[in-house]
């Protein structure tokens, strides 16, 4: 699995405030799951890692477990479970974008070896939870007890969105719903991956854009 850094390396005092801008953006978000008390935050930063991967990197794929639950604070990141040999192309199932959770739930919570990659597709920028230091959370925290619940919740909601969008009949709903939801994935994904996506020819998808941009 590679763990490689932006190329080229940030800065100390980029990495330091991109860091505490990825930080400062996730604390707003899990104070609307839960009231966090300052203890409780600071359990949480003692625990949580900054991690960034370049285009192309490899985050989890089949036979490993994925241990880690990752916060995403720049980039994108595909799920995919397997290659269209023809076309050499991944056949994608979901995306995330900036402000979302990047995980493969079921072997992170059973333990189990996933089946499931996930790849970055531009240089990312992650903060990090293990399995392990959750745990920990869980343990020394009721309020995280809390917000480990709706965070689970949450990701769950996205699985059943995800069944949702791809029971989407035509093209043309598909990628409606994909630009309303996926505004930064527009640009950060290519578009090869955005047609895989939706199900569609890379052909199919520009006319569809253009007709947008006409629009």
């Amino acid at each position: 699995m590679a763990r490689q850094h932006f190329l080229p390396f940030p800065r100390e005092t980029e990495t330091g405030d991109l860091r505490a801008e990825a930080l400062s953006d996730l604390h707003h978000q899990l104070k609307d799951m839960y009231p966090l008390e300052a203890a409780d935050w600071d359990l949480f930063q003692n625990c949580v890692r900054w991690e960034t991967s370049a285009k192309g990197d490899l985050l989890l794929q089949p036979g490993q477990i994925s241990d880690c639950i990752r916060f995403l604070h720049r980039g994108a990141v595909i799920y995919y479970d397997s290659v269209d040999e023809e076309q050499q192309l991944e056949q994608v199932g979901w995306i995330a974008q900036p402000g979302e959770m990047v995980l493969e739930i079921i072997s992170f919570f059973q333990r189990c070896p996933t089946e499931v990659y996930l790849k970055c597709t531009t240089d990312c920028a992650f903060l990090t939870l293990s399995y392990t230091d959750l745990q920990t959370l869980y343990f020394a925290s009721p309020a995280w007890n809390t917000i480990g619940r709706r965070m689970t919740e949450e990701y769950m909601l996205l699985m059943a969105e995800r069944t949702r969008f791809h029971r989407l009949n035509s093209a043309q709903e598909k990628y409606r719903y994909f630009s309303e939801r996926f505004p930064q994935a527009l640009q950060l994904v290519p578009q090869r991956h955005i047609a895989a996506f939706l199900g569609i020819r890379p052909e199919t998808l520009s006319r569809l854009r253009s007709r947008k941009i006409i629009s």
